[in-house]
């Protein structure tokens, strides 16, 4: 019999809160609830929660989030044996309030309940979309049924463990799948208009070279989308230096963060995106974006930096091997748009984009977990 995931209870651990701005696991939590499943979000903890008792906050019918504080803080510094100890008080109480048994642990998070046992889930699943280079997360892998990994470099990091491994690509969700295949090309009269999703404050942002690139190209509008201060990403405020520079940019367009299902009316609207982080340095945190596909989706071209995963799909992404050759790459491909956006180029980026949809990694899950 195979196992299908659908109407089942599901517990997604988080490193990130829910929010406006979404990523994978949000976008995994949506996907399992629009199949029928009866899903739990758990925010990361809420260290200033005066109560220790969780509360629910209603998404839908089937998605609910959980928002706790841990009984003790700064157990990661002990041993695992009695870290173990600490965390089985707070799984029970959480395990409480969800008030049912619980189907999947999908944990997205090394640092919390490495213990998984402790929810006394059917099945337990590390989901590894991020590099993660702590103890804490051989001790979850080692407690988990099933690794699943967002990039060879990262499913390469548990070759040696005792656990079956899979790579499951990033998703791309059912919203910014539309009806007309190939998008407007662009209207010759008027401005390039470049598109830039992502967190301004993330540490691997290459800001020298952003700069560079805005800097010499002032007849381009370029237009930021996502947040450059404190946000469900991102609990502090602002410590990136590239605002100030952008903001006195005219060629510059702020836009803060936007509704995940706002996004794709506004993507289609750009001539190109942009992804400027230090791929060439941190190749292996830099593996896989998960935002490249959302950018494919819509057809235009994409300018990057090196991206592992599609070392060998360079004829889905321009990119450079070296982030001092992405000023010029980005250049001549503003001065080539006709060649870069032909309709064979877009529509090869939309296919290649509709086949990683969420719900057909969910079907892969789905086959993983039945021959575990």
């Amino acid at each position: 019999m195979s196992f299908k995931l659908r109407e089942k209870t599901i517990l997604i651990i988080s490193p990130e809160s829910w929010g406006m701005n979404k990523v994978s696991k949000h976008h995994y939590a949506l996907e399992l609830s629009d199949r029928g499943n009866r899903v739990f979000f758990l925010n990361p903890p809420i260290l200033r929660r005066k109560q220790f008792v969780p509360d629910i906050e209603t998404i839908n019918n089937r998605l609910k989030v959980i928002n706790y504080r841990p009984l003790v803080r700064g157990t990661n510094h002990f041993p695992y044996y009695i870290r173990k100890k600490f965390q089985s008080p707070d799984a029970k109480i959480i395990k409480c309030l969800i008030d049912k048994n619980i189907d999947i642990l999908w944990s997205f998070d090394p640092y919390r309940f490495q213990y998984m046992q402790a929810f006394g889930a059917g099945v337990n699943l590390y989901h590894a979309v991020d590099v993660h280079r702590s103890r804490l997360e051989v001790d979850i892998s080692r407690n988990a049924d099933c690794i699943l990994c967002s990039s060879d470099k990262i499913l390469k990091r548990f070759i040696g463990l005792d656990c079956p491994h899979f790579k499951i690509n990033h998703g791309l969700a059912q919203h910014f799948v539309c009806e007309d295949i190939v998008p407007k090309t662009k209207n010759l009269t008027s401005k390039v208009r470049v598109g830039y999703v992502g967190n301004l404050d993330y540490q691997y942002l290459d800001v020298m070279t952003l700069r560079t690139i805005v800097r010499e190209n002032p007849s381009v509008d370029f237009h930021f989308i996502g947040p450059y201060g404190e946000s469900n990403l991102n609990p502090y405020d602002s410590r990136s230096n590239i605002l100030v520079f952008l903001k006195e940019r005219s060629n510059v367009q702020l836009l803060g963060p936007k509704n995940s299902k706002d996004l794709p009316n506004l993507l289609r609207n750009y001539d190109l995106f942009l992804m400027c982080y230090s791929g060439d340095k941190n190749v292996s945190e830099m593996a896989n974006p998960h935002k490249i596909l959302e950018f494919l989706s819509t057809g235009k071209v994409v300018v990057s930096h090196y991206i592992d995963e599609y070392r060998d799909k360079r004829d889905l992404v321009e990119m450079v091997d070296n982030n001092c050759f992405l000023p010029g790459t980005f250049r001549n491909v503003v001065e080539n748009l006709g060649y870069f956006n032909s309709t064979k180029k877009m529509q090869k980026r939309i296919e290649f984009a509709r086949s990683n949809m969420y719900s057909a990694h969910l079907r892969k899950v789905g086959s993983i977990i039945n021959s575990l």
